[in-house]
């Protein structure tokens, strides 16, 4: 069935079904690992989102919304990355987040940090 909201990610999209991306901090071992995780699980393939820049223009772009991005045991991610780093990498998301807040839900993004 053309539209069928099972079949895979893109028909998530098309029927307004907000994209659920969980990056377990547990897992990530440097900057480049959680570029490449953020990147894979929003669908932007392996060459972009290589630095934070890239991923706040991707970001910001709407492309692909609704979404949702939490960070689950962020501890672990803070002890992964520099201090600055993954203090940039909060303020990244935390501020396309404020930035959309007067938006309706389903053209959103929102961001949670869980330690």
């Amino acid at each position: 069935m053309r539209g069928d909201p099972r079949r895979g990610r893109g028909s998530f999209l098309r029927w307004g079904w907000p994209v659920q991306v969980i990056i377990d901090g547990r897992f990530v071992l440097d900057e480049a690992d959680l570029h490449h995780r953020i990147a894979g699980a929003l669908g932007y393939g392996p060459s972009p989102c290589r630095d934070i820049e890239s991923l706040r223009e991707r970001l910001a772009s709407g492309d692909p919304r609704p979404v949702q991005l939490i960070w689950i045991n962020a501890s672990a991610i803070r002890m992964a990355l520099p201090r600055a780093r993954f203090e940039k990498f909060v303020a990244t998301p935390e501020t396309i987040e404020s930035l959309e807040s007067g938006r309706p839900w389903r053209e959103r993004f929102v961001f949670r940090l869980f330690e």
